[in-house]
């Protein structure tokens, strides 16, 4: 896996490299168009930014397992659910911020995204470069007559920081590796390490103007529980369908859970056992 990771980035550093010798010496760098649909493959963050007074209105649902008594529960459409309520708004066409509502551990969160560079060609930049910072409050009430472990308020809070980088190939294809690190201020079991790291990979294949497919991966780099077999790498895949200010898009994806803090260290799904939920995706964007 390890060495899987290394060979996409080698693909997003050496292409433009070997391409920009065909490249005419005296030519302008032009921006590459925006490299993916929209600012999140299915719970990833893109390099892509809102643009400027633009705000955009999130709706992440994900309904039952498969493998739940799948002919029962409707394929997972009657199982227990998950849904994310999400607010972006763009300040500069290079800067946005965020705030969303998640039910796993009816968690609050609010983000940063800032774009470094764009892909350019003729001479400019190879990739675009995006950096990502995420904090979240978990808001769980304290069990009645238990043991509450969040007395102190530092225990609820937990962050994610990731440096985006992509590029497109040719009019179609775009492809995303972003280092990703996690700090958890509370950890589920006492041998549990608070820090994790991890990388994540995002595809977007366009096959129309208004229509593509998408995929994401994370894969984490350190051992951060005693019992690793706990959890699985987590893994999606979703068809994008753009309508003027929406965007649509139908999910497969091996975790409840929408929030990449939480997403990347704690998927209990094992996708290759047919362990995944079908979700939605859906977004609305508002020029102000």
């Amino acid at each position: 896996m390890k060495k899987f990771i290394t060979a996409l980035l080698l693909l997003l550093c050496l292409t433009p490299v070997v391409m920009a010798q065909d490249e005419a010496e005296n030519s302008e760098p032009i921006t590459v168009p925006e490299l993916f649909y929209g600012t999140r493959t299915i719970n990833f963050q893109t390099v892509r930014q809102i643009g400027k007074k633009v705000l955009a209105y999130r709706i992440s649902h994900r309904f039952g397992s498969f493998t739940d008594d799948a002919l029962y529960n409707w394929v997972g459409l009657d199982g227990p659910a998950s849904i994310s309520f999400m607010f972006d708004y763009g300040i500069t066409d290079k800067l946005m911020i965020g705030l969303a509502r998640d039910q796993f551990q009816k968690t609050y969160n609010g983000f940063v995204k800032y774009n470094l560079m764009d892909q350019q060609s003729g001479g400019g930049s190879p990739v675009s470069v995006s950096l990502y910072g995420k904090a979240n409050i978990i808001s769980l009430r304290p069990p009645v007559g238990g043991f509450n472990r969040y007395e102190s308020f530092s225990n609820r809070m937990a962050y994610t920081a990731q440096i985006l980088v992509a590029r497109r190939f040719g009019d179609r294809f775009a492809l995303q590796v972003a280092p990703t690190f996690i700090h958890l201020n509370l950890v589920d079991l006492a041998g549990d390490k608070n820090d994790i790291l991890a990388i994540t990979a995002s595809a977007q294949v366009m096959l129309t103007k208004r229509l593509g497919i998408s995929g994401e991966f994370s894969y984490t780099l350190n051992e951060y529980s005693p019992v690793p077999e706990r959890f699985f790498p987590s893994a999606g895949v979703g068809l994008d369908i753009v309508t003027g200010g929406h965007v649509f898009q139908i999910t497969f994806t091996n975790s409840r859970i929408i929030n990449e803090t939480f997403l990347i260290p704690y998927s209990r799904a094992d996708w290759f056992k047919g362990d995944f939920r079908i979700g939605f995706n859906i977004s609305r964007n508002f020029w102000l």
